[in-house]
């Protein structure tokens, strides 16, 4: 008798223990979303392809600091506005700086860049 009451317990065990589940799948860092973030915006937006270059490092360098911040998600914004509103106007951009400027002079993605430069302490 007491064996036939063990069975149900030994048969859960026993299917519990076999079970080869795949280890869950992780989303990438945010690192890496801004990284591939950083190229397109720079691919957009650069004159030449030495600009291109350029906006991508100084991107990837801002990255790291916005990141060490829990700042991505700004930076994420002002680059989806930059693209929108400010590349293709006409405009030459050689480096990212030169994206802010022209979105003032836009008059293009103040309230984004102000909550980038809020999230990150910075002056505006």
């Amino acid at each position: 008798m007491a064996f036939g009451r063990g069975l149900p317990l030994l048969a859960v065990a026993w299917i519990g223990c076999g079970r080869d589940d795949k280890a869950p799948e992780t989303a990438p860092p945010p690192g890496v979303e801004i990284e591939k973030r950083c190229l397109t915006l720079a691919k957009l937006c650069g004159d030449k392809s030495k600009h291109v270059e350029k906006m991508a490092d100084e991107c990837k360098q801002a990255a790291t600091k916005q990141q060490a911040k829990s700042c991505v998600d700004k930076a994420m914004a002002v680059y989806d506005c930059y693209e929108r509103d400010v590349c293709g106007k006409g405009d030459k951009v050689w480096t990212l700086g030169d994206l802010e400027v022209l979105s003032t002079r836009h008059k293009a993605c103040a309230a984004e860049q102000t909550a980038l430069h809020t999230c990150m302490g910075d002056k505006p």
